[in-house]
């Protein structure tokens, strides 16, 4: 029920309003994090008409009723009842002048209500009840109640207030009209006098044309009440504000319905008479206190933020100037050995891998076309086949037939790759794998982007992550706080073979420089790298939120129709920072700008996407898996594949416990399993954390490619044992390439 319904609020105000439920007692409205804050409601009990009506209702509260009228209300010591009576139906005259649909919503909600009996008024005549009650119970709905002539004054003044001082001011004066001991008994009603109590004839309840509601209980409605637009729409005039340091609750937000409260005296200027009876406030009050979901676990509610690419993004050509520029400085090169035997190093992984490649290109071609064919459709085209017509005796097919194969879906790739520390010695086979990738989507004409996410892009030296402040630029209460993180665009398919060789022979320099070339007399020392290429920590989710700015673009600028997002790392992600959030201190009367945490104890993370006004409930503990289900839903005709590097060390091996932090439900046995199958294919697929695909594979050794070919000690052997051995040898080159073969078969 309280999913997805911030639609709402966002209409009526007309502005980025925010809905969200907590454990309180009241409803508030902050104006500086645009937040309409409700309580918890029973899902059984909360039905789709009173939400709505709670949510029209609290949006009249944020755009007219100023927090200062509290202060005002106490200061005079009005009676609160009294005030928010009167209050409600101010504000809810104007909910319903500036949003007609409005109407509707209120007389089903309130309908539900006295159904419920909200107002305990089940079993009573209304007629007998208090004359504010009365009033209460005639604006919520209830066209049946009947007033005297005196009476009506008050009912057709409570109709036209516009202001806030206007329902101080009539709250204060019937409240001493209602305590003079010189009135009358406020229980006898009826238009000549007689009691509402011994009135059971009155079915019709007509009180004449000043008292008598329309459909919507609104009375009183004469052209001084219809013509309040330019109240309704004044809204920054009178809009709640959080300043005020007496209406802030706990939160620190504006407490938008602070006039509903307990206190049933108040006090007048006379101070005789007995104290006026308001039964209908004080049940309607226990009743929304009733209705509270008071064991239902607190929330904590955040948004996807608006990521501006231009400041995440580094472009090839920066990153060109940058890399390139810093190894062809003699001066930090140094000596020539290094670099040649790098450059060698691709260039034979390029010369070696084009066979294997030119394979796979033809398989890719071979099942796209097969597929295609399975898919045709044949039909007569309605003329006649001439090579048949002197069939005509014997064959009733004389028509020619087309054959229409369906339009192949035009494939794009967006590789994302995890540039922290911890892939060091992965990285040489990783690049391996990847370079195989670029080089396919090249031959097959599959645009393509190549970004790796680093928080060490333009780290100050000694800085720390979690050290920087509140980046003003960015901050927007409510958002998600993201990394000062960047996305290294290391290859596109924008750019010119020449500028690939050259950015690979980069990155090959920067990984060989981890063990690989250690031989310094044989292969040269290490170049000086340059800072800005340094690994770093792994904004995993910060580079997920990035893509649900970056994929829609990439789709736009290349026309693609499908994009098969490759995430490649070889860890779980960072923590997110927090959520950009405000705290007030009530002595200085001051907001402050601060993170506050998401991972609370005893809470739930709910988080909103405004772009497709989604919510989801959210395990703060393994945000990255909901994630890419909000990234999925946001973004059509998408597949989402995972490479996790789980093995380290020479050999790779990937270890029981990862498995077991993936999968923590499964048995000894069945990781047993899992571990027996990794080993002998090199790779083991998952399908339940958040992925289209998920590919566990090892590391170390296991991420190189095979290019051997067939060995000399077979010359001479049979036709059998060289079948078999060129078998061997061309599924190893394939099923080496894991991430290649595995791209083949998401797009042929």
């Amino acid at each position: 029920m309280m999913k997805n319904k911030s639609t709402l609020a966002k209409l009526l105000a007309e502005e980025d309003v925010f809905v969200i439920h907590k454990q309180m007692e009241t409803a508030y409205f902050d104006v500086k994090k645009r937040e309409l804050g409700l309580p918890i409601w029973k899902d059984e009990e909360m039905t789709k008409d009173i939400y709505d009506l709670m949510v029209c209702h609290e949006i009249g509260h944020a755009l007219w009723t100023p927090l200062d009228m509290l202060e005002k209300a106490a200061n005079r010591k009005i009676n609160h009842s009294f005030v928010n009576i009167i209050e409600d139906v101010r504000i809810e005259k104007f909910v319903k002048n500036k949003y007609p649909g409005a109407l509707a919503v209120f007389n089903r909600g309130y309908g539900d209500l006295i159904k419920k009996d909200f107002f305990g008024t089940k079993d009573k005549d209304v007629n007998s009840l208090s004359l504010i009650d009365r009033i209460n119970v005639f604006f919520k709905g209830n066209s049946t109640i009947t007033f005297s002539d005196e009476e009506k004054v008050w009912v057709d003044r409570a109709a036209k207030t516009k202001t806030p001082d206007d329902v101080l001011d009539l709250a204060e004066e019937l409240y001493a009209w209602m305590e003079d001991e010189d009135g009358e008994d406020q229980r006898i009603v009826g238009p000549n006098g007689e009691s509402g109590e011994s009135d059971e004839s009155d079915e019709s309840g007509d009180s004449g044309d000043s008292g008598k509601s329309d459909e919507s209980g609104d009375s009183g409605e004469s052209d001084e009440g219809k013509n309040d637009d330019e109240n309704a729409d004044d809204s920054d005039s009178n809009m709640v504000s959080s300043d005020n340091p007496d209406c802030n609750t706990d939160d620190g937000g504006a407490d938008a319905d602070a006039l509903k409260g307990s206190d049933e005296g108040g006090k007048n200027s006379s101070g005789t008479g007995s104290v006026p009876e308001v039964t209908t406030d004080s049940a309607f009050g226990k009743s929304m206190d009733e209705l509270r979901d008071k064991i239902a676990t607190d929330r904590i509610y955040a948004k996807i933020p608006k990521v501006d690419l231009n400041k995440i993004v580094i472009s090839p050509k920066i990153l060109m100037e940058e890399f390139v520029s810093h190894y062809f400085d003699e001066k930090k090169r140094g000596n020539d050995i290094y670099w040649n035997k790098t450059l060698e190093a691709v260039k034979t992984l390029k010369d070696d891998s084009k066979k294997t490649v030119s394979y796979m290109v033809k398989e890719f071609e071979m099942k796209k076309s097969a597929d295609a064919y399975s898919r045709a459709a044949v039909s007569k085209t309605g003329s006649l086949d001439m090579s048949k017509i002197h069939t005509y005796k014997y064959n009733e097919d004389l028509f020619k037939k087309v054959t229409t194969l369906p339009g192949a879906t035009n494939h794009g790739m967006v590789l994302v790759l995890d540039w922290s520390g911890s892939m060091h010695s992965n990285l040489l086979g990783t690049l391996t794998q990847m370079f195989n990738l670029i080089w396919f989507c090249r031959r097959i004409k599959i645009p393509f982007e190549v970004f790796a996410f680093s928080d060490a892009y333009n780290r100050k030296s000694g800085s720390y992550r979690y050290g920087r402040g509140i980046d003003e630029k960015c901050f927007k209460a409510g958002d998600l706080v993201l990394d000062d993180f960047k996305l290294l665009n290391f290859f596109s398919s924008k750019m010119t073979i020449s500028e690939e060789m050259s950015m690979m022979h980069t990155l090959w320099m920067y990984a060989a420089r981890h063990g690989a070339y250690s031989n310094y007399e044989k292969n040269g020392h290490p170049y000086l790298a340059p800072r800005n290429l340094n690994l770093g920590g792994t904004p995993l989710n910060d580079a997920i939120v990035a893509m649900m700015e970056l994929v829609p673009k990439f789709k736009k600028e290349t026309g693609v129709q499908k994009v098969n997002i490759i995430f490649l790392t070889d860890g779980a992600s960072n923590n997110m920072q927090g959520i950009y959030d405000y705290s007030f201190d009530q002595k200085e009367n001051t907001h402050t700008k601060i993170i506050s945490s998401y991972n609370k104890f005893r809470t739930k993370l709910v988080l909103t996407d405004p772009v497709m006004n989604k919510t989801y409930e959210v395990n703060p503990r393994g945000l990255t898996n909901d994630l890419l289900r909000i990234l999925k839903n946001r973004i059509r005709e998408m597949n989402i594949v995972g490479f996790f590097i789980a093995g380290d060390g020479r050999n790779g091996k990937v270890k029981k416990n990862t498995l077991y932090s993936l999968l923590p439900n499964d048995t000894y046995e069945m990781i047993m399993e899992k571990i027996k199958f990794l080993n002998k294919n090199n790779y083991l697929a998952l399908d339940k954390l958040g992925y289209d695909e998920y590919y566990i594979l090892p590391g170390g050794d296991s991420l190189k490619v095979e290019n051997e070919t067939l060995d000399d000690k077979l010359i001479g052997a049979s036709k059998a044992k060289l079948k078999s051995a060129f078998g061997k040898m061309s599924k190893g080159k394939i099923s080496s390439r894991q991430l290649l073969n595995k791209f083949v078969k998401l797009v042929a």
